[in-house]
């Protein structure tokens, strides 16, 4: 999802459904494309992520709840607000968000983020904050495997009855908050992947240096992400694009950025093809851009959900001090009272 100007509705309103506050939003890859990402991702994660996230059923409940952010839409404000800078970057030609921060070094606080926007004149609400978006969610992945692990430990550890069936009983309830937690989370990971939101040119080149003449079409946004992958986009044109799990071995902000700065990288590519009217008439080329591009969204989630399981074995848990999750898991520290309190 992601904002349209109001006068780019207006001459988009065949293929734009809604209206929200003083913009518009799209939906990015539309409910299938987003559906495809979460389901091909879920299907392919290692060995290693628990057996729970493994299942034919939570690929589908994951490819459902993909779609989740676009459809909480129109319930009003203050949350449509603050929901749909979360699905966009309006990133320059020259890598910078609006003239402001980096996109390849952001700030680590989205605070300071928007306060480096305002030096330039703009907000973080008006740039968008997808990036945050995907760290956020991962981070939030991570912990939640923290809270996993240390109830599969006290399960494994536990000679006490009614302690076991507790643990039992949370270990269910976080099963339940990951698939909801990583579901919710792929649709941020999966918009990433769509090349207009990442940059200023998210409907339509708009007014600035345009040497190649781009169309100022207002309704490029849906009839590529929406139209174009309904018609024309499967799931096997998606899956046999699928490439090889691939390890970041850096911090999320640093493989956040590179995935970005990869997917900034063809928007003159589908900005040629619709040049082209390539999108129009469904050219295999196009295919296999937008498969690639779906391709590219499912392995991030995959490669993301698998580091996030990896990380969590450096975890901890508790406070003051923290308890590493290696002696939890080797039985060394009981972790009852850390998931109680």
């Amino acid at each position: 999802m992601r904002k349209v100007r109001a006068r780019e509705w207006l001459a988009g309103i065949a293929v734009l459904a809604f209206v929200a506050g003083n913009g518009t939003p799209a939906l990015a890859w539309g409910s299938k494309g987003h559906r495809i990402i979460g389901e091909i991702a879920a299907r392919h994660l290692p060995a290693r992520v628990p057996g729970f996230l493994r299942t034919p059923e939570a690929a589908v409940q994951i490819g459902e709840m993909a779609r989740e952010p676009d459809r909480s839409r129109d319930a009003g404000q203050p949350h449509d607000g603050d929901s749909d800078p979360g699905h966009f970057v309006d990133a320059f030609d020259d890598g910078t968000v609006l003239g402001g921060p980096l996109l390849a070094t952001l700030p680590s606080l989205r605070q300071d983020y928007d306060t480096a926007l305002r030096a330039v004149g703009a907000t973080a609400y008006k740039a968008g904050w997808l990036p945050y978006s995907v760290m956020d969610g991962w981070q939030q992945l991570v912990k939640d495997f923290v809270l996993w692990r240390a109830d599969a430990a006290g399960v494994k550890y536990s000679k006490n009855k009614a302690d076991k069936a507790w643990l039992l009983r949370d270990r269910r309830l976080r099963e339940a908050l990951t698939l909801r937690d990583l579901g919710v989370w792929a649709h941020y990971v999966g918009d990433a992947s769509q090349p207009l939101h990442v940059s200023v040119h998210y409907n339509g080149w708009g007014e600035f240096s345009n040497p190649e003449k781009f169309s100022g079409a207002p309704n490029f946004h849906a009839r590529l992400e929406t139209q174009f992958v309904e018609a024309n986009v499967a799931e096997s044109d998606v899956a046999v694009r699928l490439r090889p799990y691939r390890a970041c071995g850096c911090a999320i902000a640093a493989h956040v950025a590179a995935y970005l700065a990869a997917t900034q990288s063809q928007v003159l590519i589908a900005y040629h093809f619709d040049q082209a009217g390539s999108f129009d008439t469904a050219t295999p080329e196009a295919k296999a851009f937008v498969g690639e591009r779906l391709a590219e969204g499912a392995a991030q989630l995959r490669d993301l959900v698998a580091d996030a399981w990896d990380a969590s074995a450096h975890g901890s848990l508790g406070f003051n001090p923290a308890t590493p999750m290696a002696d939890i898991e080797a039985g060394k520290v009981d972790p009852l009272p850390l998931l109680k309190n």
